[in-house]
């Protein structure tokens, strides 16, 4: 382990991969910013320029965007209560209130710390244990990894949603589009309708690109090109007010560190992601507080709970799809994608044979959190002007992007027409309070789900008992089953934490 770790320190710093994360933070920050947009639709946006890059510079710039934008949705939610992403939620109940006590410096300093913080030891967490967890995958075999599956899709089709059964139906409707293409076994045409383009399934990158990408630009279009609202940075004439102390940092510690043992808990199950375990950080902050009846109305110690909770689910995100080949979230899915591209298959063999490439990755994790919080502390005195980018010119930029990204994945117009489907369909689903994430995320995990379940029963000659007699498949079993009775007897709560 030291080996590959000393390698991977020594394939880090080059020029390329400094470049790629500093362009990463600069782009994700003000996505994250911008009310309506985010890091997700510049990493798909992206992702075809990673085609010529090596994976450790790709992969760590998609990172950083990520890394970026999730503090970025924590400015908008500070300055004028407007979450610039869904995670950034709860960062609202106490920074507006600190803006409009003048104290919007005080609060955005206090979200940077905690963020880059928090993110951090995600990420040393994913340095230190995802060796031992790709080990112990190594016993995994086909049974194994369809009742991991089974899980992970129960997870993602019940919490992503606004309710069970559109959950449930969305990823139902991901898991059918992975069954188009040739049959993984017998090589037999499936749902092709004899096109030609299909035989090798949908792709995943213009698929990605229409639903999580042009399916917000239509949102946008459909609120008639409204400006982004002018933000302001609220200044009290008190000096103290505008920065954090030592002191009020050291009185966040507790939280800081809670949040971030929550967000790191709740980044590595798969679905669950950063708007939950922001949600749970800032209750048990509360609950643990000594003054709790300052939350809501302009407490520090409540922006700390919420910003780490949500950055600490970035790098936790990752241990599910590095070591067992699952994306936690819909920007695993994408790095997911860039992995594939480059020829490297996320699961336990992964780490055994690409060790030095993975600590490089796991290095560029903790340095792009470094940039995160330089850039963002020279960010925090242009945020105005990032408000005011009006949305007449910044909506047909990303268009172009994403034809022009759709048609390079192949060279084919069919890309593109398949990307305006998605891109449309996601509209759709949006509009009905379907996940977009939740269908991207089974669409991958249904090829995986299908074949290792067909593997399974081939071994057992069709008997469904091998489910049933093997410990860790049982256990996965079970705790698909528990997961579903408790969210179906206590979804109400589950949706306010949403």
């Amino acid at each position: 382990m030291l080996e590959s770790f000393l390698l991977g320190l020594n394939m880090v710093f080059t020029f390329k991969n400094i470049l790629a994360i500093i362009f990463g933070v600069t782009l994700g920050m003000p996505l994250g910013a911008i009310p309506g947009l985010s890091g997700i639709m510049a990493i798909s946006l992206m992702l075809p320029l990673t085609f010529y890059m090596n994976p450790i510079t790709a992969i760590a710039m998609l990172m950083a965007i990520s890394k970026a934008s999730i503090y970025g949705g924590s400015i908008s939610a500070i300055l004028i209560n407007i979450p610039g992403i869904p995670a950034s939620a709860a960062t609202c109940l106490d920074g507006y209130e600190l803006t409009k006590q003048g104290k919007s410096g005080k609060a955005l300093k206090m979200a940077l710390y905690a963020s880059v913080l928090g993110d951090i030891s995600s990420d040393l967490v994913l340095l230190f244990v995802a060796g031992p967890i790709a080990y112990m995958a190594l016993k995994f075999g086909p049974p194994e990894f369809t009742m991991v599956i089974l899980f992970s899709l129960a997870v993602i089709g019940m919490v992503e949603s606004e309710s069970a059964l559109k959950g449930i139906i969305s990823a139902v409707m991901g898991l059918l589009l992975a069954t188009v293409g040739m049959d993984p076994l017998y090589s037999s045409r499936r749902f092709t309708f004899g096109l030609l383009n299909l035989d090798s399934g949908i792709q995943l990158l213009p698929m990605l690109v229409g639903l999580l990408a042009l399916s917000e630009i239509f949102i946008q279009l459909e609120g008639k090109l409204k400006l982004s609202t002018k933000s302001y940075l609220g200044q009290s004439v008190n000096v103290k007010d505008n920065y954090v102390s030592l002191a009020e940092l050291m009185s966040c510690g507790k939280t800081i560190f809670r949040s971030t043992v929550i967000g790191t808990i709740l980044g590595s199950l798969p679905g669950i992601g950063a708007t939950p375990a922001a949600f749970v950080g800032y209750a048990e902050a509360k609950r643990n507080s000594k003054h709790p009846k300052e939350f809501g109305r302009g407490s520090l110690e409540g922006v700390a709970a919420a910003e780490a909770a949500n950055n600490a689910t970035t790098g936790a995100n990752l241990i599910p799809l590095i070591t067992l080949g699952i994306p936690g979230n819909a920007t695993a899915a994408i790095v997911l994608g860039a992995f594939m591209i480059h020829g490297l298959v996320p699961g336990p063999f992964l780490m055994r044979d690409n060790a030095p490439s993975l600590y490089a990755l796991f290095i560029t994790l903790v340095i792009s959190n470094l940039f995160v919080f330089v850039i963002g502390s020279f960010f925090l005195k242009l945020v105005q002007h990032v408000h005011q980018i009006s949305k007449q010119i910044l909506l047909p930029l990303i268009l172009i992007f994403c034809f022009s990204g759709s048609y390079a994945f192949n060279g084919s117009m069919f890309d593109v027409k398949v990307m305006l489907m998605f891109g449309l369909f996601g509209y759709i689903m949006k509009k009905y309070g379907f996940s977009n994430a939740t269908m991207l995320i089974s669409f991958i995990l249904g090829g995986m789900f299908e074949y290792r379940l067909r593997q399974s029963l081939i071994i057992s000659e069709g008997s469904v008992l091998i489910f049933l007699t093997r410990p860790i498949s049982v256990i996965f079993l079970l705790l698909t089953i528990f997961f579903i009775l408790t969210l179906v007897f206590f979804r109400k709560p589950i949706n306010k934490i949403k």
